[in-house]
């Protein structure tokens, strides 16, 4: 039993319905994912970044659905996800839920919240579905008119978020002091997101849902796209030596330093191009594809040479192998990391690099507390692509030769490679002993 949960609901107020629940921050982009859930467990989500960080997406939620995973929504960005895929599967609960699915509330901003750091996520702003459905019950319970509930609510609309305060909205509006007075004698009216989620998890607890039942959707893949099957390359990740490691970051790892990857990366290009077959053959069967397709040896124009292979390599390959660079150099699969995940499973389970890949990230941390604002992000390209032409056997300044080198390793540019190696520059430097207090030079 797995509850994302932020400034919605303490987390002791959450055990004390749940005890068996096991709490997690506010849900984000790749978390769901990174977790490995299975069939059987049970996802519920109440609070979620999408601000300052990326929102968790729709099909992060469809692969636990698919995966047989319960994933159930209330409150918060749990609510508008459930109110957007439950005719998938995923079970909605709630007044807010209810309220996002029948087309009274549209908006993201009504359930957002400023709120301080973990554990405690401290509330600093009041959300506007929590005004919204004070104000109406006040105006039911007879406290306000009609026109005072609309007074209130037009109030909150015209705060932002990050400034949307009780004590803002009543300088504002004499009539806030008697709501307040009001909701100081109905907590469930005071804040109809944590009611939400005190009764989704009291559901929970006395087992009241109904089982998840995804549908028909979830017997194929079709729903699937490159979006979902990268992120379960880049969020899942396995542990070494505590620091956990994905295996796209293994990849991109390899992608950068195995010394045979670029042998590696023909071979998947040409096999893709031409199909099963013995691999001996490769070259001639990805020619016989492209003549198919009206290219040649013989077709080659200078342009196209030029745009793809080196000024030497122009001059002295035979047309044939001219030819089968340029079908590796051009090729950009949709899904390259996962589908040479698959094609390569030794280049990811490759445990010097996955530990590689680790102490990169220990690095990477170590610099950050240095000082602030101190990050991967502040190094600069030209440090980067120098270090790259080091790796490489390259000559630093032979732009062709390291667009060259960078595109027989998979990447579309050199700049691709560049954003590829930051993450892992620092400890190249720590281990040559070049590191240094700072970052930038």
């Amino acid at each position: 039993m797995h509850v994302f949960l932020g400034p919605t609901l303490s987390g002791p107020q959450a055990l004390s319905c749940l005890p068996e629940a096991v709490l997690h921050p506010p849900v984000a982009h790749g978390d769901l994912l990174r977790h490995r859930f299975t069939r059987g467990d049970m996802v519920v989500l109440v609070d979620g970044y999408y601000h300052h960080s990326a929102s968790v997406r729709h099909k992060e939620i469809l692969a636990l659905l698919q995966a047989g995973v319960q994933v159930v929504g209330c409150a918060s960005m749990g609510a508008i996800r459930a109110a957007e895929l439950h005719p998938y599967g995923m079970l909605g609960r709630g007044v807010v839920f209810e309220q996002y699915r029948d087309g009274v509330l549209e908006g993201d901003d009504e359930v957002a919240v400023m709120h301080g750091e973990a554990p405690e996520y401290r509330k600093l702003t009041v959300a506007l579905v929590a005004v919204r459905h004070a104000a109406e019950a006040a105006r039911r319970a007879g406290v306000f008119s009609a026109a005072a509930a609309r007074s209130v609510v037009e109030g909150a609309e015209s705060c932002h978020y990050t400034e949307r305060t009780w004590q803002a909205l009543e300088a504002g509006n004499e009539d806030v002091a008697r709501l307040r007075a009001f909701l100081a004698r109905d907590a469930r009216a005071a804040d109809v997101k944590a009611a939400d989620t005190l009764d989704t998890l009291t559901a929970i607890a006395r087992g009241e849902l109904p089982p998840a039942d995804p549908g028909r959707w979830a017997e194929n893949d079709d729903w699937r796209n490159r979006f979902i099957t990268e992120w379960q390359t880049d969020f899942a990740v396995e542990p070494v030596e505590g620091t956990d490691v994905s295996v796209g970051a293994t990849i991109r790892y390899q992608q950068l330093h195995l010394d045979d990857f670029p042998v590696r990366w023909r071979r998947y290009v040409l096999g893709h191009l031409a199909g099963p077959g013995p691999a001996d053959e490769l070259p001639a069967r990805a020619l016989r594809i492209a003549a198919r397709h009206g290219l040649t040896p013989e077709t080659l124009t200078a342009g196209q040479l030029g745009h793809w292979l080196t000024p030497d390599e122009v001059a002295a390959l035979p047309r044939e192998e001219a030819l089968l660079r340029l079908l590796t150099r051009s090729y950009q699969p949709q899904c390259p990391v996962s589908d040479l995940a698959r094609a390569e499973p030794g280049v990811a389970a490759d445990p010097v690099a996955r530990r590689a890949v680790a102490e990169a990230e220990v690095v990477n941390a170590e610099v950050a507390s240095w000082a602030s604002g101190q990050h991967v992000g502040q190094l600069k390209p030209a440090v980067l692509t120098g270090h790259l032409a080091t790796v490489w056997g390259v000559p630093p300044d032979d732009a062709p030769t390291l667009l060259a080198a960078a595109r027989d390793r998979g990447f579309g540019s050199l700049g691709d490679a560049v954003e590829a190696v930051r993450p892992f520059f620092l400890r190249s430097r720590f281990l040559t002993g070049r590191a240094g207090r700072g970052v930038r030079s």
